[in-house]
């Protein structure tokens, strides 16, 4: 299972081995891969070709891209080159090359293989031979290795050993696969692969294949640079809601789980985490590792599940924390059992390298495949593509700041039944009580499914962030005796920028290049701002500047002199920099839009519920409540549905120590005239009848809401009964009020893309006298490709236009029908960016698109009925 970093392997030999073996049979997916991308790259002409592999995590981009390497690159001496973004990335690559190798075509006798990064476990750059026939490497160590700045003894410049295997790939042909290609616009992989100097350049006929799950961007520049590196597109698609369906894949059900653990951030480690991206350094995984009562936590919340969470991989950190996990779990009746190769988590310790033998790790694996185990914990091992049959859950043991990390262990629980796993997969996430702001990735963004009973975050909707700039604001207060004033229209956004950057770790031990989905919080004092400082950082004149910030590594120091520049010119340092964020928060927004080819802006968004959540107003309508109505308020807030409380404060008593602290100062400033008059004496455990109209119909109201727009949503048509949302048809907000006639139910994806808009979506006719802009920014959901078209064009007629979206397979065409009275001319003034968005956004290759109303269908069926008779 762990093998050296070069291997040459004896092919001849490999296959007189084992003369009656057998290779597991492809899924039908991928051979419609393979017959792809064998009709894509014609590897004896002269003209390269470039495009992507499109397959949703689990379902065998790495084995499909090396079988079918190693049936038509390999057998004709073409060099392969496999990049990808982080070293957690290349055993996975190396291992299925090794598998696969026996397979290889008579014609070849020797296969040369070796795996290169920075990191210790890896071979050096510098050990690349011309003789290699595959050689799988990070993409930041191919960016410094392929043109060095060093110089030798004589100031020439180094030729490195990765060069001058390029330069002989020339005469062999070179064939380059990217893994995770959909962040290969970025700055450094781009000039790779195709900038001046780049490989493309290089080796004029080197074929490219680029390997994802999430082929496209919202960021138009970005798909630009995707067009321009592949310029094939998509080679091959599979959609993951079928592959579901078909058994193949697994669905997700996500498990958020506190370990109830607080953990204090420093400094120097929120530099580590927040500005450098790194991951927690050892010295804190070691503390996490090391802490027995949370180990014991992870341990009870298996067993008192142990029937639901079944056969279960456990991710731990240590291979003391495996042994405690595994002694712990078999005391109480489990059979578990412990296996762990990378004790590179702890190079110093003898004991650590010599507790177990590869032969100790192959038999407990085995004794897991073959269900003798119910439990195996393991320290990173099993990220590699191990496959363990009817796997029902994986338990992640703590939080982490590479997506890539966490892709490889959610992977390993999302193979389905027809793969040897299951139709569900449990993900258990496991997080501790950090007390600053951290990016940790979430797990959950990517169009999979929540914890129902959680509230649904959203793609746009980053409520951990709130969150935690509450509780700081609030421990801050509490710390300076309350003096400390909390203003919460200061310190509850009213929106945010949502970023996307790549950044590469600078790391010399820990090479690799990552995105980061990030938000930048902006408030009513800062949001003029933040424009502002957009608006001036965006003119043309700084487009050199804005260059020199593209780059996916900068330095610290290199940067925050500009930055202070900024704030002191944009900003006022002390009233704005809540959080102490807002220098990070204006790097974020510069690199994301030097990264964007187009240098446009960060799309925003804004939080419109946040008046609900405003402490200031509900402060004035508590002031005169005694300590037992304040407990029962905040119980009573805390249980009502829908309502994010929980998710904001995480604890009733935060929120009672927030009102509490916000009712201090109405009193300390003499502001209690504007409250109601009330009587401490009262026996009411509810708050006074505000002055406002009722915003929320009562539960009987909305079922019948329900009843009547038959359990689904009216924009889009998804039935989603325990997910939709009761919308003012005429907003609140605008005066409309709360009745069922002025009701309607929508999912939370078509009720944001609603807005504070009027719309009836129970008209199918529209009542606008002239067409707006058809807006394609709405959220994509690329596997419900209809359900995404239905709600773009209800939205853009103001009604529910559609009668029905059909997608005609032999022609690759949509035909979209309309209700009377809804002119076809006015989508049809957009026939061309709506196929490109389906083109590009959806992932479907279609090659026409055909708008008629359902009157027209019944008038051309009834014509040829007549002609028939």
């Amino acid at each position: 299972m762990e093998y050296a970093n070069y291997e040459s392997l004896n092919l001849e030999e490999l296959r007189s081995q084992n003369t009656h073996f057998s290779p597991k049979p492809p899924f039908q997916h991928q051979v419609e891969a393979f017959k792809k991308l064998s009709s894509t790259f014609d590897l004896d002409s002269k003209t390269p070709r470039s495009g992507l592999l499109v397959l949703p995590t689990g379902a065998g981009k790495t084995f499909t891209a090396v079988k079918w390497s190693c049936d038509h690159v390999i057998p004709k001496n073409i060099k392969i080159l496999w990049l990808a973004p982080s070293f957690y990335l290349l055993d996975q690559a190396f291992s299925t090359f090794r598998e696969n190798a026996r397979d290889i075509s008579h014609s070849k006798k020797t296969l040369n293989i070796r795996r290169v990064s920075s990191n210790p476990s890896h071979a050096k750059a510098s050990s690349i031979q011309l003789t290699d026939d595959i050689v799988i490497m990070t993409i930041q160590t191919a960016i410094s290795n392929l043109h060095p700045d060093a110089l030798d003894g004589l100031g020439n410049k180094v030729g490195t050993a990765f060069r001058k295997f390029i330069e002989h790939s020339k005469e062999t042909g070179l064939f380059v696969i990217v893994d995770e290609a959909h962040h290969s616009p970025a700055y450094g992989c781009r000039n790779l692969l195709i900038g001046e100097k780049g490989l493309r350049e290089l080796v004029r006929n080197s074929n490219i294949l680029g390997l994802t799950a999430t082929p496209t961007y919202t960021d138009k520049a970005k798909r630009g640079w995707l067009r321009k590196i592949f310029t094939d597109g998509v080679i091959y698609q599979a959609d993951k809601e079928t592959l579901i369906t078909q058994g193949i894949l697994a669905r997700p059900n996500y498990i958020e789980v506190s370990t109830g653990i607080d953990m204090e951030v420093d400094d120097k480690l929120y530099d580590r985490l927040v500005k450098q991206h790194k991951d927690l350094p050892e010295s804190i995984i070691e503390i996490l590792a090391d802490n027995k009562h949370r180990n014991n936590f992870i341990v009870n919340s298996y067993v008192s599940k142990k029937d639901t969470y079944g056969k279960t991989i456990i991710f731990a950190d240590r291979w003391f924390q495996c042994e405690h996990i595994k002694n712990k779990l078999v005391e109480k009746g489990i059979k578990a059992d412990a296996i762990y190769s990378h004790i590179d988590a702890d190079p110093g310790s003898a004991d650590a390298r010599n507790k177990r033998k590869e032969d100790d790790n192959k038999r407990i694996l085995d004794n897991f495949k073959s269900d003798k185990l119910d439990v195996l914990i393991n320290v990173r091992m099993l990220t590699e593509g191990v496959d363990v049959p009817n796997l029902q859950t994986v338990f992640i043991t703590r939080q982490t700041t590479s997506s890539i990390l966490m892709t490889q262990m959610i992977g390993r629980a999302l193979r389905g039944k027809k793969a040897g796993g299951s139709s569900e997969a449990n993900v258990i996430l496991f997080f501790d009580d950090w007390k600053r702001l951290i990016d940790w990735v979430d797990p959950i963004d990517g169009g999979t499914k929540p914890d129902p009973v959680k509230p649904d975050k959203g793609e746009n909707y980053p409520l951990e962030y709130i969150s935690i700039r509450l509780i700081e604001e609030l421990s801050k207060s509490i710390e300076n005796d309350g003096v400390y004033p909390i203003e919460y229209k200061k310190i509850f956004p009213v929106g945010w920028y949502k970023t996307e950057i790549v950044y590469a770790d600078s790391d010399n031990n820990n090479d690799s290049m990552e995105p980061f989905t990030e938000f930048v919080m902006v408030y009513e004092h800062t949001q003029s701002k933040f424009e502002a400082f957009i608006s001036s950082i965006t003119d043309p004149k700084l487009l050199k500047l804005l260059d020199e910030w593209s780059k996916e590594y900068l330095d610290d120091e290199w940067m925050q002199p500009k930055v202070k520049e900024w704030i002191d010119k944009y900003f006022d340092d002390e009233t704005d920099d809540i959080g102490r964020r807002l220098s990070s928060d204006l790097i974020k927004i510069v690199r994301h839009i030097a990264q964007d080819n187009l240098h446009s802006t960060p799309p925003y968004h804004s939080f419109e519920e946040r008046e609900i959540y405003d402490l200031d107003k509900i402060a004035h309508e508590l002031i005169n409540f005694s300590n037992p109505q304040l407990n029962n308020y905040v119980k009573q807030e805390f249980s009502k549905a829908g309502m994010l409380w929980e998710t904001f404060y995480k604890t009733p008593n935060r929120l009672l120590i927030a009102l509490q602290l916000v009712i201090n100062k109405i009193i300390t400033d003499g502001d209690s005239s504007k409250a109601p008059t009330s009587t401490s004496t009262s026996t009411s455990t509810s708050p006074p009848k505000r002055n406002n109209r009722v915003r929320e119909l009562i539960e009987g109201e909305k079922e019948k809401v329900k009843m009547r727009d038959g359990y689904a949503c009216l924009c889009c048509g998804v039935n989603t009964e325990g997910k939709l949302h009761i919308d003012h048809i005429k907003p609140f907000s605008m005066g409309g009020e709360t009745s069922v006639e002025n009701s309607q139910t929508l999912c939370v994806i078509c009720n944001r893309c609603k807005g504070k808009n009027e719309i009836d979506f129970r008209c199918k006719t529209t009542k606008l006298s002239d067409p707006k802009n058809l807006d394609l920014s709405f959220r994509t959901e690329s596997q419900y490709s209809v359900r995404t078209l239905t709600r773009i064009i209800n939205l853009f007629y103001h009604c529910k236009a559609v009668d029905k979206i059909e997608w005609d397979r032999s022609t690759r065409g949509y035909s979209i029908y309309l209700h009377p009275g809804n002119n076809c001319k006015w989508l049809l003034k957009h026939k061309v960016e709506l196929l490109k968005y389906v083109q590009d956004k959806l992932g479907r290759q279609a090659n026409n698109i055909e708008v008629t109303t359902n009157v027209a269908k019944r008038a051309i069926a009834n014509l040829g009925q007549a002609i028939l008779n």
